[in-house]
């Protein structure tokens, strides 16, 4: 009963951000569109009536991250056991859409990061249709009996909020190089104007592979500690497993981008860049999680 109710409102939600993902491209390529023509007093109304809402854009988010965390509560007091609501893969992919609806409705609201939905949204979208997945044909409860309840908290929100700032940071970086590329080619640069600036996303990418690294930094010095006093759960070789050789691979690679201010070789491109591998290696380690045994 609870994982048909949960797959039923999973798939609502991921129609309800594939709804909003295409509401954001159609409003990109209309303002984009509208500056290719010259400003006129007779069409000067037309652009707005063109555009879709954005207070209608923002209402559906705000919906999918209300009725996410609600379904994450409502897990969490169904099947959880203690004070962690994460049981499963399903209620971390939860945690972190519901909290990356609440960073779009937030991106949206700034005016220098122009544009910037247009590539959360589709994330979220994913990330809903993968806890789909989880849910549905993968789900799995994490062996939670024979591990510290505390180390296993700590570990758990480490690693999902930590891959929360990583996805921002990542799609920041695909932006940068949708901008770059922009300018290098000379297309509309009035409608690049509307769109967030090279700097203001190389300081998000930055920002949130900071905010990211701290975070999974927690959830590996955690999950270390754990399997130091409960080895039996990876067995005698957990430290060269691939689950473990690919999160640090991808801890390693957001040491490096969050450092970019401070070595100009990393800057820009390579930063984007960056971000975006940084986030396939952790995309690697969910599978291996998932899909390896159990």
């Amino acid at each position: 009963m609870i994982q048909t109710l949960t797959n039923t409102i999973l798939v609502i939600l991921t129609l309800l951000a594939a709804g909003a993902s295409v509401l954001a491209i159609v409003r990109l390529r209309t303002t984009m569109g509208l500056a290719l023509s010259p400003p006129s007093a007779d069409n000067e109304p037309a652009p707005d009536s063109r555009r879709p809402s954005k207070a209608l854009m923002n209402a559906i988010v705000a919906v999918i991250a209300l009725v996410s965390a609600g379904l994450l509560v409502y897990r969490w007091q169904q099947i959880g056991e203690g004070w962690n609501p994460l049981t499963a893969h399903v209620d971390g992919l939860l945690l972190i859409a519901s909290l990356m609806a609440i960073v779009g409705l937030y991106i949206q609201s700034r005016p220098r990061l122009g544009g910037m939905a247009v590539f959360i949204l589709p994330m979220l979208t994913l990330i809903l249709a993968w806890a789909i997945c989880a849910s549905a044909w993968t789900y799995r409860p994490f062996n939670l009996n024979s591990l510290s309840p505390v180390w296993t908290g700590v570990h758990l929100a480490g690693v999902y909020l930590g891959t929360l700032g990583c996805a921002v940071a990542a799609m920041a970086g695909v932006m940068y190089l949708f901008v770059q590329r922009q300018l290098k080619l000379k297309r509309n640069p009035r409608g690049l104007l509307r769109l967030a600036s090279l700097e203001s996303l190389e300081r998000l990418i930055t920002q949130a592979a900071s905010l990211g690294f701290g975070l999974l930094t927690v959830g590996l010095v955690s999950g270390v500690v754990i399997l130091r006093t409960e080895g039996e759960v990876l067995g005698p070789g957990w430290w060269y497993s691939p689950k473990v050789l690919f999160a640090f691979a991808a801890w390693l690679v957001y040491a490096v981008v969050m450092n970019v201010r401070y070595a100009s070789v990393f800057r820009g491109r390579r930063a984007a860049w960056l971000a975006i591998g940084g986030f396939v290696l952790l995309l690697v380690v969910y599978g291996i999680v998932t899909g390896g045994p159990a």
